[in-house]
């Protein structure tokens, strides 16, 4: 069996490979506003390595790499808990004060950094859905597994419901010229204005964000309660004891995550070539789908940390993920530096550019 030092450094370079794939992800968007395509825009003369670069992100890791991070977090919350009631804390209603205490902690610098930093910001997410863990703090693995199923469902019923609605509903096919010269206005503000000049834009952003997300916090909680369920039965503490197991997640993870991330990987390089596309039931209901894939994901790092060179690879990384939260703001902080008027204003030089320079 792995010892516990172990069983953290795979679990730390999860999340901390998750933080780089979410900032790859993300990149572009701290220049561009919320209406702007997700990867930024390849204009008329964007190289083809802007293209590829457009296609492999979205292929590999748009709306794949959030969910690890709920993962990671719904286990540590199983981990920490667990922790706490060995050190004498055994009393539920202390367990779930103190979890509440790190969650206002979270919600407190998520705003701040939604709002000041990045719109983008999913700790103020992450927080607000993180209170619904609490019923289970005390449970075992059947609890969670009901609440899984359960959640599981309600997550079904959001995805089929806004898939109807967008079908039903009588948007136009394309956003105005309008829209478009107020999306270019944006993009002008965040990548050319000083910081004064991008509080409004962000904050208007930031509010969209966080209202738009309520269509997706079901399927947040879902995957926390997944992590959760993971840590108690242990298999991410011995995954050699459950290699069976993580090679079928792995082989329905790519079996059904492929063909849709091909679906979506396609309608991105045409959402950047042509901004004023708006997504169809269809692409919308595949984007709900595009995290199928992230189970394999883990599944695939669970099997690799089996061997010596993954345990040497996932320790090398695991530092990266031991400060998740600083981590995480000093790259917002980064980028803003980097990509927006504020700092250096390299939003111009395309998505190649940018995937570049992110990793350092």
């Amino acid at each position: 069996m792995a010892s516990e030092g172990q069983r953290e450094a795979l679990i730390d370079a999860l999340r901390g490979a998750a933080l780089l794939g979410i900032l790859l992800v993300n990149i572009q968007s701290f220049a561009w506003g919320i209406t702007a395509p997700s990867l930024g825009m390849l204009w008329d003369d964007a190289s083809g390595l802007d293209r590829i670069t457009v296609y492999l992100t979205s292929l590999v890791f748009e709306y794949k790499i959030y969910p690890i991070f709920c993962f990671c977090f719904g286990y540590g919350f199983a981990i920490m808990a667990r922790r706490w009631r060995r050190a004498s804390l055994a009393n539920t209603g202390i367990v779930a004060r103190r979890f509440r205490r790190r969650l206002h902690f979270m919600l407190v610098m998520g705003l701040i950094h939604g709002s000041l930093i990045w719109f983008g910001d999913i700790l103020a997410r992450y927080a607000l859905a993180g209170h619904f863990l609490i019923a289970y703090i005390d449970q075992g693995p059947r609890a969670l597994l009901r609440g899984i199923k359960r959640w599981g469902l309600i997550t079904l019923v959001f995805i089929v419901a806004s898939a109807l609605l967008s079908a039903l509903s009588a948007a136009p096919p394309r956003m105005s010229d309008g829209e478009i010269d107020e999306m270019m206005r944006v993009f002008d503000i965040y990548a050319r204005g000083d910081y004064l000049s991008t509080v409004l834009p962000r904050l208007y952003d930031y509010l969209w964000v966080l209202a738009s997300w309520l269509l997706l916090f079901p399927q947040a909680v879902l995957i926390f309660l997944m992590g959760a369920f993971v840590a108690q039965l242990g298999w991410l503490r011995d995954p050699a004891k459950h290699r069976r197991k993580w090679r079928v997640i792995l082989s329905s993870g790519l079996t059904l995550g492929i063909p849709i991330s091909l679906v979506f990987a396609d309608h991105a390089v045409s959402w950047a070539a042509d901004p004023a596309l708006i997504a169809s039931p269809a692409t919308s209901f595949a984007l709900s789908l595009a995290p199928l894939l992230s189970p394999a994901y883990i599944a695939a790092a669970a099997l690799f940390s089996i061997s010596g060179l993954g345990q040497r690879f996932i320790r090398s990384i695991a530092p990266l993920g031991r400060l998740a939260l600083t981590n995480y703001l000093m790259q917002s902080i980064f980028m803003v530096m980097l990509l927006s008027g504020v700092g250096f204003g390299l939003a111009d030089h395309g998505q190649f550019v940018s995937a570049i320079i992110a990793p350092g």
